[in-house]
């Protein structure tokens, strides 16, 4: 009998052990796949590369980035098409600026059919290559992208501050050099979308003018009188608007042109913010005697 009773207990001994084992195994399973669920990184589209440089900078390979409008491109005049949208149906985060409102309109966005999408705008002012503006636009990033995966906020802090830290280096960098060109000296025309950075620069912006499409030759007639009065011997384009307003004015008052990138990967060899910026800086002081 008491042969009997061990066999018993031993079977109820292996029973138990199964059912726990089995219990474990299901809750390892619900564990790894809400694991899973949380380490899914945050699928996000942008209008411009400047947006994108800093959420791939900040949130690393904690997100899944695709990015509209190409940086060589006006993202003003940028042809948005119904089929763009669908790239929206499978992101959590849209993030756009607030100019861009009238291109992107809710009832196109809603066209994705994703109600869990959250649109976010930045109304930061400012040219975003400008380091002050950059700052500004790498804190609110942050700020959201921290919203949208609270688990991953103390990686998205660190790396913003790091992030806060290169531009602040850089932008030092960039205007010693321009300090010690001494080109507050240099009068500059300017177009409106580059006015910004060049006030950053230090030049002595005289005047701003916008695209060639949206001048009257009166405007022009009027920027080349104020340009020889003003003794101006430079004209700085945007790449993005275009530089046929630009040429034509520095060839009637005898000035030199240049033209600058106004977003990461505009040009070559300008995929990141730091070498976008050098860049401009490096065009700039090329013009100057």
């Amino acid at each position: 009998m008491r042969k009997r009773n061990l066999m018993l207990f031993s079977s109820l001994v292996v029973i138990m052990a199964s059912l726990l084992s089995a219990g474990c195994g299901n809750s390892g399973a619900a564990s790894d796949t809400g694991d899973a669920r949380q380490a899914e990184p945050l699928q996000i589209v942008t209008t411009t590369s400047s947006i994108a440089e800093i959420v791939n900078s900040v949130a690393g390979d904690k997100a899944e980035i695709i990015n509209l409008v190409p940086p060589a491109t006006c993202p003003g005049h940028f042809d948005v098409k119904p089929e763009d949208m669908k790239v929206l149906a499978d992101a959590d985060l849209f993030m756009l600026h607030n100019w861009q409102g009238e291109k992107f309109s809710d009832s196109m966005i809603k066209s994705a059919a994703n109600t869990n999408l959250d649109k976010i705008v930045y109304d930061i002012e400012g040219n975003w290559i400008a380091p002050p503006v950059r700052m500004e636009a790498i804190g609110r990033i942050t700020a959201d992208l921290a919203k949208a995966a609270p688990e991953n906020e103390t990686s998205f802090l660190e790396a913003s501050n790091r992030l806060k830290e290169e531009t602040q280096r850089v932008g030092d960098e960039q205007k010693k050099r321009l300090d010690e060109a001494g080109v507050n000296k240099v009068n500059v025309l300017v177009n409106d979308m580059q006015a910004g950075f060049v006030k950053w620069t230090g030049f002595n912006v005289i005047g701003v003018y916008g695209r060639a499409e949206d001048m009257s030759p009166q405007d022009i007639d009027d920027l080349i009188k104020l340009g020889r009065a003003n003794n101006v011997t430079l004209v700085v384009d945007n790449l993005q608007s275009g530089k046929e307003a630009g040429v034509g004015i520095a060839k009637e008052i005898g000035a030199a042109q240049v033209t600058l990138n106004n977003f990461p990967g505009g040009i070559p060899d300008t995929d990141t913010w730091a070498k976008a910026v050098t860049k401009n800086v490096d065009l700039l002081l090329a013009t100057l005697p």
